[in-house]
């Protein structure tokens, strides 16, 4: 092997799924600490217990991985006790790239990747980055991050997770070019505070709870991301009880400053309560200083048009302040009400210039899919007509 290359097989690593291949990924990736070199995992099946990954190294593999099958590198979890695969708590300066962690829905509560802020010594920005790495199948969250400072993730997949795909409590975050893809809870997001991320053309889909969760988060942008399929909405912009340090208290925080724009929503709310609050592509709730700006809103149902038409509402506001929601496009963007307000707002609201229209009452029941191209081709939408203007739509 290269020189500059350290290998857990150097160490005794059999990677053919039997074996508990921990000692030996552990000592390898000590021994790249020690020397600066890559610890490069070859092909093959990597059993083990939790990997404590040490600062300043890269972890590296071919990245052979695909949307729906494993790759030639993948990396299981070994005790159904064990917290995590990748602890990188104290990684500060670690690349991970190429890496595919397979929880293979084994254990209690097993994260694919782990960062707790309790347990960093050295006191720095992670400036943690993981780069086309695949974390599917694990019974907790794909990663998560608990006080992360200064994360990127790029160019990965997390999916089939029974947690969220990625969990964030932190700040300082580039979040680009992902897959997060029909995980337990969220796709991407979390319960707490959260600060100053860019998360940029990403791909958001067929996740349980909904899309991306931004609870008592500031400082936001969401922009050119595509959000499909979402059980309930695709963004959930929320208020959440948080303790503050300083005060030493409990107390609600409202989301601010989160800028969504050039995002694309689709078919929001598969199995939300029909006319719920969860039956919309956007919820805010007790939230100040949003922009929703030139995004677009489309309805429709599951593939092969199964399933049921939804969402109910395009976006629900509750109890908000200080927002402007406009220039958006939502053909059709709802089955009911494109902006439902649920009162209790207070600052200046701006919500204007949003085009659209709902699903007409004699359009819902046929079984063309819900785009206007579709409608005038195939002849299932006299209705649409109506809302075309000029001898060019004619």
């Amino acid at each position: 092997m290269f020189d500059f290359i350290i290998t857990p097989q150097d160490f005794g690593a059999k990677a053919d799924g039997e074996a508990n291949d921990t000692k030996a990924i552990q000592s390898a990736l000590n021994e790249a600490a020690e020397t600066g070199k890559t610890c490069f995992f070859p092909r093959g099946i990597y059993r083990t217990e939790e990997l404590i990954i040490p600062d300043c190294i890269e972890v590296n593999a071919q990245p052979t991985w695909s949307y729906s099958l494993n790759g030639k590198t993948v990396i299981i979890p070994a005790d159904e006790n064990q917290r995590c695969v990748f602890n990188v708590s104290n990684s500060v300066g670690t690349t991970i790239h190429g890496i595919e962690i397979d929880g293979r829905h084994f254990g209690k509560c097993i994260h694919g990747i782990y960062m707790n802020r309790a347990e960093h010594t050295i006191k720095a920005e992670h400036s943690l980055r993981i780069d086309t790495c695949e974390v599917r199948n694990c019974t907790g969250d794909g990663i998560h991050t608990e006080g992360g400072w200064a994360v990127s993730v790029r160019k990965s997949q997390c999916i089939r997770n029974d947690g969220y795909g990625m969990y964030l409590d932190g700040c300082d975050a580039f979040i680009v070019d992902n897959w997060f893809s029909a995980n337990g809870k969220a796709g991407f997001g979390g319960d707490t505070w959260n600060s100053a991320v860019n998360f940029t053309s990403n791909r958001i889909e067929w996740n349980r709870e909904c899309g991306v969760r931004l609870s008592a988060s500031m400082r936001f942008n969401l922009t050119g991301n595509y959000f499909d399929r979402s059980y309930g909405p695709a963004l959930i912009i929320e208020a959440a009880s948080n303790h503050h340090k300083r005060l030493d208290k409990i107390h609600t925080v409202m989301p601010f400053a989160i800028t969504v724009t050039g995002n694309n929503f689709v078919r929001s709310g598969k199995e939300a309560e029909e006319k719920s609050d969860m039956d919309c592509h956007i919820f805010m709730h007790k939230a100040a200083g949003i922009t929703i700006c030139a995004n677009t809103f489309s309805v429709w149902k599951d593939d092969g048009r199964n399933g049921r038409i939804s969402p109910c509402y395009g976006i629900i506001i509750d109890e908000c302040a200080d927002c402007v929601i406009a220039d958006n496009v939502m053909l059709p963007g709802a089955v009911c009400e494109l902006i439902h307000d649920n009162g209790g707002n207070g600052g200046s609201m701006i919500i204007k210039d949003n085009a659209g229209a709902v699903v007409p009452k004699k359009a819902r029941s046929i079984q063309d899919p819900f785009t206007p191209v579709h409608f005038m081709s195939e002849g299932g939408a006299e209705w649409y007509k109506d809302e075309l203007k000029g001898e060019g739509n004619e």
